[in-house]
């Protein structure tokens, strides 16, 4: 069964399919502050009782390449940080030139040093790999991606694989069987984000092609520490003639698995909503309509934070808005500038509690700029955002940021940068001071 993807979705997808991975190595940009690589982590930090999460040495502010000896294009970056290190995901051509891409992964250290040298994350990586994913829980490593596998009817799929802190993998790449009302999914899945579960475990949303549905509908499905599902995937809303796409999650520190998604009804107005699995229907983040193309999301202990990009008078700004407070008092933090649009937000929070945004800026024509900057909640008003910090000054942002805290006052932010289709994917640690 065949779902129709929204006009946002489909043009992303053909974009990603485009792109030609004959560039050689050296076509990127000069990084000339990438440290030499250093020796491999033997895991002796990983387990659950390794202390708190902390990476106070050698931080400072620098940029690395990610994977300087990989060919290009290298896309789609996801970043977590596992209390002493920062593991990185992204995708480049497979080997032999055939069109696709695989996942590949590397663990970073808090000096910039690669701790494990980039590895291909897939055991097995017939199809086309895009869009992974990352999340830490305890010693356990969960990479997730979005996989084609060429046959052109319900081929996209979501795999996944667990790896020690090492990079060591534990055992082979799993191919995502979600069900629905007790029967199998067998159409399309569609994107792989992740969250890991306070308690341990993960969960991993994205938006699948249910039966006599024809149309994409979100989803979360738990995990166990182990990679096995955890009983069967959840289903925020289902709905006949609305699709449901560009998800995202993250689980509170109570459990409470939340969603955002973008909604899309057959002749109406789209809107990123949000809510928490097994509560009321999800619902709009604000009273404008919007059609985002990737929302994010953030639960914390006292509030749960959306991202997005929306217009309003003319002008298309991000948003900052607590949705776990009733509609009518949300007071959305806009972070833009006139003239300017400002896009494809990223949230992170650190384990004291600090939170920041990372977004793009489009500046002119394909040119944008890669801001991060913290932001803090207020009593009854907007948060307040800290003073900004420009990244760097990149081209076409065809694929979102990643963001994470690595200590103290520093966050890690990788981004693709280069000319199509000499993507190179960048690190760059940035000290942002408190708002």
């Amino acid at each position: 069964m065949r779902a129709r993807l929204p006009l946002p979705v489909l043009l992303g997808l053909l974009a990603t399919a485009g792109c030609d991975g004959s560039a050689t190595p050296d076509a990127g940009a000069a990084d000339a502050g990438h440290p030499d690589a250093g020796p491999a982590d033997a895991g002796t930090d990983a387990g659950r009782d390794a202390g708190p999460a902390r990476c106070p040495e050698g931080l400072a502010d620098r940029r690395v390449a990610l994977d300087d000896d990989g060919s290009l294009t290298q896309i789609h970056p996801a970043v977590a940080f596992d209390g002493r290190g920062l593991w990185v995901a992204w995708v480049r051509p497979e080997a032999g030139g055939g069109g696709g891409f695989d996942v590949f992964a590397s663990r970073v250290g808090c000096d910039g040093r690669p701790l494990v040298a980039p590895f291909a994350a897939q055991s097995a990586p017939a199809g086309n790999d895009i869009d992974p994913a990352v999340a830490v829980d305890g010693d356990a490593v969960l990479l997730s991606w979005q996989r084609d596998d060429g046959t052109g009817v319900d081929n996209l799929e979501v795999g996944y694989r667990l790896f020690d802190r090492d990079g060591t993998p534990r055992g082979e790449d799993r191919t995502l069987r979600t069900t629905h009302e007790g029967a199998p999914v067998e159409g399309n899945h569609m994107g792989a984000k992740l969250a890991a579960r306070p308690g341990g475990g993960f969960v991993v949303a994205g938006a699948r092609a249910l039966p006599g549905l024809d149309r994409f509908a979100a989803y979360a499905q738990p995990l166990t520490a182990d990679g096995a599902l955890d009983g069967p995937a959840r289903d925020p809303a289902v709905e006949a003639e609305v699709g449901q796409t560009a998800v995202a999650v993250d689980a509170a520190p109570d459990g409470t698995i939340w969603v955002a998604y973008d909604r899309q009804p057959d002749g109406g107005d789209p809107a990123v909503v949000a809510g928490a699995l097994d509560a009321a229907p999800p619902a709009p983040v604000l009273d404008d309509p919007a059609l985002s193309a990737g929302a994010d999301l953030l639960a914390t202990d006292d509030a749960v934070w959306v991202a997005l990009s929306g217009e309003r008078l003319g002008e298309r700004d991000l948003r900052l808005v607590d949705v776990s407070r009733p509609l009518a008092e949300r007071r959305p933090l806009v972070v833009g500038e006139a003239g300017r649009v400002d896009h494809t937000p990223r949230l992170a929070r650190s384990a004291d509690g600090a939170m920041a945004v990372a977004w793009f800026r489009q500046i002119r024509g394909f040119e944008n700029e890669l801001w991060v900057a913290r932001f803090t909640p207020t009593p009854d008003g907007p948060p307040v955002l800290g003073e900004p910090v420009r990244v760097d000054r990149i081209g076409v942002p065809a694929y979102e940021p990643a963001l994470a805290h690595a200590g103290g006052d520093f966050w890690f932010v990788a981004f693709a940068e280069g000319d199509n289709p000499n993507f190179r994917v960048i690190g760059r640690f940035v000290a942002l001071p408190s708002p």
